[in-house]
């Protein structure tokens, strides 16, 4: 029963990864990788990140803003999943 305790504990610490960015002026930000409801594709959530880092909450906002605008397209999607099958 302990071993399965520890189990459950110990997956969402790894499904959170940290990640870091490097925006155009050179600033690195370390962000926690998202658990978005779809498809997660780095270069474009940082995308998001980019255009909400001067907010104080630039982490939520970014996932918000990728998750509406990314999520919210099928084709969109589908394109970045052939993308990531292409890239392995």
């Amino acid at each position: 029963m302990r071993k399965l305790l520890l189990l459950l504990l110990t997956i969402p610490v790894i499904g959170q990864s940290e990640e870091t960015f490097t925006n155009e002026q050179g600033l690195k930000i370390e962000y926690v990788k998202p658990s978005v409801s779809c498809f997660y594709d780095k270069e474009a959530y940082e995308g998001y990140l980019n255009t909400c880092l001067m907010l104080p909450n630039y982490e939520t906002c970014a996932q918000t803003k990728y998750e509406n605008y990314i999520c919210g397209d099928k084709d969109m999607v589908e394109k970045l999943e052939k993308k990531a099958k292409e890239a392995e």
